[in-house]
């Protein structure tokens, strides 16, 4: 949420909590009841979508993790399938495996996932000249779960910004309508005990204004040094 929007929920949650303190006031009449349950359930609302717009994913550490798991088990099978490359002469997948550490690292995300899954397709049509070097097929089962967790975190973070990004645009209807609530029917609504019980109807009115809490400022220290001489009538 925005400075403007904070500043209006805090305005909504203050009125609740009038409104709450005089309960038994404004209760019995049913349309002020009804209002103001439409009106809470307006600002719960307003928090879950703030909620959702502003809590950290974990899409990023999920990524780079995924990333080293991959990278690692890419990196053993490129060796495996390297030295099977080196005694057929097998001249494309020598170029295919030709891989160290530090340059599956350096592979952006996509020409990461690319190269995973040639030397899987690789692997997995040679899994009988791969045995006598031990790669088994829970090996191969390895790379193909690293692979797809790779590729499940990659679009993570675009998934995040998407939801987000529906949260920021529901917010503003979201403060329309609770206004709405409280500016055409609890307020009016109110109006109505202003003879009965002008102190509810007091305290409700100070507690809709909105306070510009970006705007405000701490109190002036007083200068330094000599106190100033008191000032006579």
């Amino acid at each position: 949420m925005n400075t403007e929007q904070t500043n209006r929920v805090n305005m909504f949650k203050t009125v609740i909590a009038v409104l709450d303190e005089n309960n038994l006031v404004w209760n019995p009449m049913v349309p002020f009841a009804t209002a103001v349950a439409a009106f809470k359930s307006r600002v719960s609302a307003i928090d879950a979508a703030a909620q959702k717009q502003e809590t950290p994913t974990g899409s990023a550490k999920d990524k780079a993790d995924t990333r080293d798991d991959l990278e690692d088990v890419l990196f053993l099978m490129c060796e495996a399938l390297g030295v099977l490359a080196h005694t057929t002469s097998d001249q494309d997948l020598l170029a295919l495996t030709d891989v160290t550490r530090s340059s599956l690292a350096k592979l952006d995300a996509e020409g990461l996932s690319n190269r995973a899954a040639l030397v899987l397709a690789q692997a997995n049509a040679r899994k009988t000249e791969l045995a006598p070097m031990q790669v088994t097929e829970a090996n191969l089962d390895e790379l193909d779960q690293a692979l797809q967790d790779f590729n499940e975190a990659k679009v993570g973070p675009r998934q995040a910004t998407t939801s987000r990004m529906v949260q920021t645009d529901s917010l503003p209807a979201l403060m329309r309508e609770t206004n709405d609530i409280l500016r055409n029917e609890i307020d009016r609504l109110v109006s109505l005990f202003s003879r009965t019980h002008p102190e509810f109807v007091s305290n409700y009115r100070a507690a809709r204004t909105i306070v510009n809490r970006a705007a405000s400022h701490a109190a002036a220290k007083p200068a330094t040094g000599s106190p100033a001489t008191p000032a006579h009538p």
